[in-house]
């Protein structure tokens, strides 16, 4: 029996996710210092995770092609770009807008491009006879996302906006270095034999090239991924502009800090037990259930006026974000084929970073022209209740 690898997977996912509190979830709190406008970091934002769009389901069908390239891999060139960009930002002058918006959208680009591999690296970990515990390992993650949030608050407050380029460097750093040991190595002698099969299917080579087939083939799968495209898009304005969404409220940068880990602690209670929702509920059917809570929180974040209230809304991450992140992997695993898995994986994650550029753009257009009411009023009413 080959050794139980969940605790380092789930390692990688908590400093991936500390990783992408500090770039994404504060980078209002750096952007807006250096004097950018709302629309103007929701534009960096959207053009970095667009640019991935392009570039996802490319790499998720040279990984399912090839069986010398791993999502392991690949992921480590991915983050040790990230902590180069990083470093930059900081050795570059505070006032200089441009150059830091530019690296700023590099960061994001690279961060966005590795995101849909951990879960496909998860995937490849279990087909190699590995013991991973999937849900165990996500909940690892989202205790990261709550320590990370929660000390994060707190940092930039007292830290400054600085802060928020060398803590993103720093936890990327530091997934470099747990891929490195990460023991699950190569694709395996059965795997090298399917690419060699399939490089004799010439309509199996087609699909993987053309998107369009792609979804053909799996038109189950293009409808999810309209579905993921409107649940996310709210999701993504609460997230990116919890600050702007806060600061009415009464609260800071501290607060805003302090409800992101409220979330994710309540998200760690549904990860933890996902294997006994999926026996007793099935998978589409969950999938909708978090619908109708994405709705309701990002409809209530309008209706409150305070802080407290705004805290325990936050609860209701339990069944949205909790549900839809486990649930949307292993849905995608089991519809698509067995050499496909990859670059299905990879249409998931382009759906999520096409909702993260319509939120960010729209949502920072919204606050700049309205006030961040009607930005939240917007997100509740796309939603697919």
């Amino acid at each position: 029996m080959k050794k139980n690898v969940t605790l380092i997977y789930g390692l990688i996912m908590a400093v991936f996710s500390i990783g992408y509190v500090a770039m994404s979830s504060f980078s209002s709190v750096f952007l807006l210092d250096t004097g950018l406008t709302n629309t103007s970091i929701g534009l960096i934002l959207s053009i970095g995770a667009l640019a991935s769009v392009a570039f996802q389901p490319a790499i998720g069908g040279l990984i399912d092609r090839n069986p010398h390239v791993t999502s392991r891999e690949v992921i480590m060139l991915l983050t040790a770009m990230v902590v180069a960009v990083g470093i930059a930002i900081l050795v570059i002058p505070g006032n200089d807008t441009t150059r830091t918006s530019i690296l700023y959208c590099a960061a994001i680009f690279f961060m966005m491009l590795a995101q849909p591999f951990l879960n496909s690296m998860g995937m490849e970990t279990l087909r190699k006879g590995y013991v991973l515990s999937f849900g165990i390992g996500r909940s690892i993650g989202s205790l990261g996302y709550a320590v990370g949030s929660y000390v994060f608050g707190d940092i930039s407050v007292k830290a400054g906006p600085r802060s928020v380029p060398i803590a993103f460097s720093g936890a990327y750093l530091v997934v470099c270095l747990l891929l490195w040991l990460y023991p699950v190595r190569g694709r395996g002698a059965n795997a090298i034999m399917e690419m060699a099969d399939e490089e004799n299917v010439s309509e199996m080579r087609g699909h993987k090239d053309n998107p369009f087939l792609f979804l053909l083939r799996y038109k189950r799968l293009a409808a999810i991924l309209m579905g993921l495209v409107m649940i996310y898009f709210g999701h993504s304005l609460i997230n990116t502009y919890a600050l702007q969404i806060v600061i009415p409220k009464g609260g800071d940068s501290g607060d805003m800090g302090t409800a992101a880990a409220i979330a994710a602690g309540c998200e760690l209670v549904t990860t933890m037990v996902f294997a006994f929702y999926m026996r007793k509920v099935k998978l589409h059917i969950l999938l909708k259930i978090s619908c109708l809570f994405f709705t309701a929180k990002i409809f209530l974040s309008y209706l409150v006026k305070g802080v407290m209230a705004f805290f325990l809304i936050q609860g209701l991450q339990m069944f949205g974000w909790g549900i839809l992140w486990i649930g949307i992997v292993y849905y995608v695993n089991d519809l698509v084929g067995d050499r496909d898995k990859a670059q299905g994986q990879a249409y998931a994650g382009m759906s999520f970073t096409i909702a993260s550029v319509l939120g960010n753009l729209l949502g920072g257009r919204m606050i700049d022209a309205f006030d961040v009411d009607v930005m939240l009023l917007s997100g509740t009413a796309v939603l697919p209740i």
